[in-house]
């Protein structure tokens, strides 16, 4: 809770009767003002004899004995003593007592006295500072004077020192301007008519303007007309004063939310599942809802959405409330299916590509894909696919050797022993695979959910791959169906719309050029293959899309040369029906 700091000016109104200041202290702390600030100067030392004034100064003189006095009687009734400095005999005074006063302030009349403005920070007490009558680049010339620990000592005091004071020239709008334009607390000196309603209730504004203290006159008895009368509440009316200013601490609480306004936040709309999820399915917007529940913890939907695509780690039921104890983050792998059982190409996983592997070439390829867990070569536990072993590239990929002939399996048992819950199968003939299209599948998988994301067919064959959530394969494991032909392992997701969804990824025209073959499986793949790795002389570090798109580009007569090559399956019509019925599950 924000402090108002209330301080009484008793300035003249004690018309030079050390009774009358002793009265006026009891009153100001009997109204509930914090302290109380007196004036002190000599008339000899504040002004020369022929000046208008000077017999009224002679008048309000308080001898040092009488301020001394004053000063005890408002520490012992729990009041802070702060001192306006007028003339280097207050200075002199307010040095002498500084044990035992809390602040001093500079009038605007002294602001260019540098021996006074010197002297009362040396003090190092709190320091209020009126600006009144001087134009904003002044008031920065006499800050910029001042060292850091004195600014931070500093408040500066806004208000209009003229009688009669009109109510348009209190100007609260400048509360804040001043506390954004010099970086300082601001308060508020009112010297608004005191018979006024407004007397009271103006230094409340100027709390809501900005204002941390209010200094206000206090007079015994207005009616009287004595000095400094005019601008001065009479102690019943502080005390309502100081009542309204409390009144309007509790109101303005804290920059904190507090326990009681946030507890309003349980009939929050916050999210809860909107259908039936199961354990390792990706959690996407489509598949919750916003809804009042009873439960503290579940997710309000901005921290649902922030956190990205989450997997859920155990089976929720629809409109359960989700919280981040449900949730996991997505862990992907990529799995590089690769055998040496080839027989158009022996061996091609091996083949040298200037002087690397094409299944280095691959592997490499699918390290550079940002925010993947883990890299897994995925082979068979058969002798002839040992010299895969070695493929480790230093630790950085995992081999596996599983199934010889069931790549679900395989794929399975690398999400498994990775812990991964979305896994790419990229097929080990392709040294060309692209990290910026693996890229894009992994983050289009992961905003869509589903089961499988491949891109559609307007790319380069072997540039791609598919995206599985692990979930999905599980499921198609557990069909009752005998399941062959899983090295076509998507026909069983495309072929089966009642079972699973498939999102089909359009890519960027960049990413296309459908009519280039950059996959592995004859001799001319591999001639093409060996010209790009060697004129651009790619050493043992992946080759990304943009680079070989533009020697593709610039060497359009090389893309030609495996060109007439078509994929083993897509001109076996026998082979296609065969595919279609063994991936067409019975539902």
């Amino acid at each position: 809770m924000q402090k108002i700091k209330v301080i009484a000016e008793i300035a003249n109104a004690h018309q030079g009767d050390a009774d009358i200041l002793y009265s006026l202290l009891r009153a100001a702390s009997d109204a509930g003002a914090d302290g109380v600030k007196f004036q002190w100067f000599k008339y000899d030392h504040l002004a020369v004899p022929d000046y208008p004034f000077y017999k009224n100064y002679e008048e309000l003189f308080i001898s040092e004995n009488e301020w001394e006095k004053a000063v005890c009687i408002a520490k012992n009734s729990g009041l802070e003593v702060w001192i306006d400095i007028f003339d280097d005999w207050g200075l002199e005074l307010a040095s002498k007592f500084a044990s035992i006063i809390d602040g001093l302030k500079i009038p605007s009349t002294i602001i260019q006295s540098d021996e006074i403005i010197k002297g009362i920070f040396s003090m190092q007490k709190p320091v209020l500072l009126g600006i009144g009558g001087w134009h904003e680049s002044e008031i920065y010339d006499f800050l910029c004077n001042l060292d850091k620990k004195s600014l931070e000592r500093l408040i500066i005091i806004h208000g209009f020192q003229g009688y009669p004071t009109k109510t348009e020239d209190a100007n609260l709008v400048r509360i804040n301007y001043l506390k954004e334009r010099f970086k300082l607390q601001v308060g508020f000196a009112d010297h608004e008519d005191g018979a006024k309603k407004l007397a009271i209730d103006l230094p409340i504004y100027a709390v809501f303007a900005g204002a941390t203290l209010i200094e206000k006159h206090i007079t015994l008895d207005r009616s009287k007309k004595g000095y400094d009368y005019y601008s001065a509440l009479e102690p019943h009316e502080f005390a309502v004063m100081v009542s309204k200013l409390r009144e309007i601490e509790i109101a303005l609480g804290t920059i904190e939310v507090n326990e009681s306004e946030r507890s309003y936040l349980k009939d929050a709309l916050r999210v809860t599942a909107g259908e039936d999820v199961e354990k390792g399915e990706i959690l996407t917007l489509n598949k919750v809802a916003y809804k009042r529940c009873s439960a503290e913890k579940a997710l309000m939907p901005r921290q649902f959405t922030e956190k990205g695509p989450m997997i859920a780690k155990k089976n929720i039921k629809k409109n359960e409330p989700i919280t981040l104890e449900f949730l996991e983050k997505p862990k992907i792998a990529i799995a590089v299916v690769c055998r040496l059982k080839s027989t158009r190409l022996p061996k091609k996983a091996v083949l040298p590509l200037n002087g690397i592997t094409s299944i280095e070439r691959c592997l490499l390829n699918c390290l550079a894909v940002p925010n993947v867990e883990q890299v897994v070569l995925a082979t068979s536990y058969l002798p002839e696919d040992d010299p895969l072993e070695q493929f480790a590239l230093d630790g950085k990929v995992k081999v596996l050797r599983g199934d010889p002939d069931n790549v679900l399996k395989r794929l399975i048992q690398a999400a498994h022993e990775t812990e991964a819950n979305i896994v790419l199968r990229v097929t080990g003939d392709c040294p060309a695979v692209s990290p910026e299209i693996l890229n894009i599948l992994i983050e289009e998988h992961l905003k869509n959910g589903g089961d499988l994301t491949i891109p559609t067919a307007e790319h380069a064959t072997g540039t791609a791959a598919d995206v599985y959530t692990v979930w999905a394969l599980y499921r198609l494991l557990s069909q009752k169906k005998s399941l062959t032909h899983t090295e076509y392992l998507s026909f069983y997701y495309i072929n089966n719309p009642a079972l699973f969804s498939v999102n089909k990824i359009q890519l960027p025209r960049e990413l296309r050029y459908p009519q280039w073959r950059l996959t592995l499986d004859e001799q001319k793949d591999w001639e093409l293959f060996e010209q790009i790795y060697r004129d651009l002389d790619v050493k043992r570090e992946p080759l990304f899309f943009a680079d070989l798109r533009n020697y593709l580009l610039d060497n359009p007569q090389l893309a030609r040369l495996n060109s007439h090559i078509a994929l083993k399956w897509k001109d076996n019509k026998t082979l296609v029906e065969e595919i279609s019925k063994a991936t067409s599950l019975d539902i």
